[in-house]
């Protein structure tokens, strides 16, 4: 039975942000940022291994899990594949709801500085996934003899290769994607031992300027096509303000090692405020 004071301020409180909502475009659906800070929150789109949960008048009607990010998941959603039997319920669950004039908010926890035990990096996503099913008992998630599951225990086969991604999200109020290779800034970065080990990234104070603010998630791109990390800017570490990268470090730190020897000097740009690129050496 389901918990009536489990509702949305529950997941708001663990950690959550209330990003957008579902909208129906044509005869299918489209989510759209509207959440505080779309930019930011675009951010969180790419980031792998994330909890996202959906919203209907204050009650947790859908949690799920990505491993690979929220951006490519929720193409399924958009635009189900015939044989999709959880992207199908979300889709037509979510349709149903806005026809009936329930908006359908848009939750995501992106836990970007990772638990350890031991010598192993813990999916916080995934192990608060099972519990968080279970004790909020959404109705939209699947069921195996009475009780919610999650959708790997659905052993359901994600066919997101199929389709494209452009035209299934309408960022509201969003600044347009600056054009490859325009810079707002440019900054170096000497790799002293403690940088090249622990994939530290101090971007500088004079590219910080064009950094977001406290707090705020960040894109780390790699000129070489190496997977986009997701960080947090972080400006309480140095005393003079300026932003230092917070999380995937281990992930930073293994580029560094690939592309270049301890010393050496890793040239970087602003691409925008949420996003740095660092060139291949």
């Amino acid at each position: 039975m389901r918990d009536s004071q489990l509702n949305a301020e529950v997941l708001l409180n663990l950690g959550f942000v209330d990003v957008g909502k579902w909208q129906p475009k044509g005869d299918s659906i489209a989510y759209v940022l509207d959440g505080a800070d779309a930019p930011a929150s675009e951010v969180l789109l790419d980031a792998p291994n994330a909890l996202y949960a959906f919203v209907g008048d204050d009650q947790v009607v859908y949690i799920g899990k990505t491993a690979r990010s929220i951006r490519k998941r929720y193409v399924g959603y958009c635009r189900p594949g015939k044989t999709q039997a959880t992207n199908q319920r979300c889709h037509r669950n979510i349709k149903a709801a806005i026809a009936e004039g329930t908006e359908i908010r848009i939750f995501v926890f992106t836990p970007i500085t990772h638990l350890r035990y031991s010598d192993f990096e813990v999916n916080l996503a995934a192990g608060l996934e099972d519990s968080l099913i279970r004790e909020f008992d959404p109705p939209w998630n699947g069921r195996d003899r009475g009780h919610p599951i999650s959708e790997d225990a659905e052993r359901e086969e994600v066919e997101e290769a199929e389709f494209g991604e452009s035209g299934v999200v309408a960022v509201a109020d969003a600044s347009e994607p600056r054009a490859s290779g325009q810079a707002m800034a440019t900054f170096s970065v000497v790799l002293g031992a403690t940088y090249y080990e622990k994939g530290i990234l101090n971007p500088g104070a004079e590219a910080s300027e064009y950094l977001g603010k406290e707090g705020d998630p960040i894109r780390v791109r790699f000129s070489d096509g190496s997977q986009t990390v997701v960080s947090k800017i972080n400006r309480t570490a140095n005393r003079n303000g300026a932003v230092r990268v917070i999380g995937g470090n281990a992930q930073i730190a293994r580029w560094f090692q690939k592309n270049f020897g301890e010393g050496d000097t890793v040239h970087g740009s602003v691409v925008d405020p949420h996003t740095i690129e660092l060139i291949a050496g």
